[in-house]
């Protein structure tokens, strides 16, 4: 069985602890934070879905530390940057050179001379998809859609007041615009999809889902976001006042991370890695 090393492409915390709890369980994986390599980059999250978004960061991450892998290892770069036709330097990210950074990589970590032969002997087919010296990132987008507004703060959640990671803002807000609708049309819930990708592709995503109303004031000190704000009619409480494990049983995110699992699983499987 092959250890698998998959990077989790997020600086929240609370997201790491959630996601190794999960996870933990498959043997065929160790899960490593991004910060055990270095300082998370911003990516613009521009995406119209939460699955797009997921998607391009998962894929961006990976080609990022594939990247400075290669830069790393070949001693000829300090950083991936890139310049326009000015000599301006232009977004790491968006603009990151990645065929030549592969390159790069694949001259330092003799995967030219391995050839597909090689790739073969490891995984026993030409067409499989992860190969021995990809990155695997997970990435997710996670928010709250609110019926009557339209779907909002959708994509926009963490954001949704001006301010990224301002939950305080966010939630007075959200109240706000909601303050004359009654409990019963206060219908909302948690979306979080998830991606995997190496630097060459996305892999797969999935998307969970929990259901729930917003309630008038929040309640509870634990969770984070909109937690407190967040009704779960099965536990007759907010996720302010879940516990973490209460939380995790049935989260957007725990429901994501099932299916993930599962396909990861039957993904591990078809590449002869589990």
């Amino acid at each position: 069985m092959a250890d698998v090393r998959i990077v989790i492409g997020t600086s929240n915390d609370h997201k790491v602890r959630e996601i190794s709890q999960i996870l933990s369980a498959i043997p065929a994986i160790s899960l490593v934070p991004f910060s055990d390599y270095e300082p998370i980059p911003e990516i613009d999250e521009d995406g119209a879905t939460f699955s797009e978004n997921a998607g391009k960061k998962a894929h961006l991450l990976a080609q990022y530390l594939y990247a400075r892998r290669g830069a790393s290892r070949s001693g000829r770069h300090t950083a991936v940057t890139n310049y326009d036709e000015d000599g301006e330097e232009t977004d790491m990210l968006e603009n990151l050179a990645a065929e030549r950074a592969r390159e790069q990589a694949e001259d330092m970590l003799g995967l030219n001379r391995q050839g597909t032969q090689g790739s073969r002997r490891l995984f026993g087919s030409e067409s499989q998809r992860i190969k021995p010296a990809d990155i695997l990132v997970l990435a997710d987008d996670s928010g709250l859609e609110v019926d009557m507004l339209g779907g909002a703060p959708g994509v926009h959640s963490a954001r949704y007041a001006g301010e990224h990671g301002n939950d305080t803002a966010n939630t007075r807000k959200l109240l706000s615009e909601l303050k004359d609708v009654p409990e019963e049309k206060r219908t909302a819930r948690f979306v979080c999809s998830i991606a995997l990708a190496t630097q060459k592709e996305v892999l797969l995503t999935v998307e969970g889902k929990v259901e729930g109303l917003i309630v008038s004031q929040p309640k509870g000190e634990n969770g984070f976001g909109y937690d407190p704000v967040f009704y779960f009619p099965p536990y007759g409480q907010t996720f302010g006042e879940t516990s973490a494990e209460g939380k995790n049983a049935v989260s957007h995110r725990a429901n994501a991370l099932k299916m993930f699992k599962s396909r990861l699983m039957r993904l591990l499987t078809d590449e002869g890695l589990a």
